[in-house]
């Protein structure tokens, strides 16, 4: 899997957030001064 560098456009994603609702990506970065993007694929 390819990492973003800097200055690399987000791809368009719909995920969910702790709360369960759903956020689309990148619509979701003009609405905050900062996002941060955590994915944690969970315990092994």
């Amino acid at each position: 899997m390819a990492m973003l560098k800097v200055g690399d456009q987000f791809p368009a994603a719909k995920l969910q957030d702790t709360g369960g609702a759903t956020v689309e990506f990148p619509a979701a970065f003009a609405q905050a001064p900062a996002t941060v993007v955590f994915f944690y694929r969970g315990r092994w």
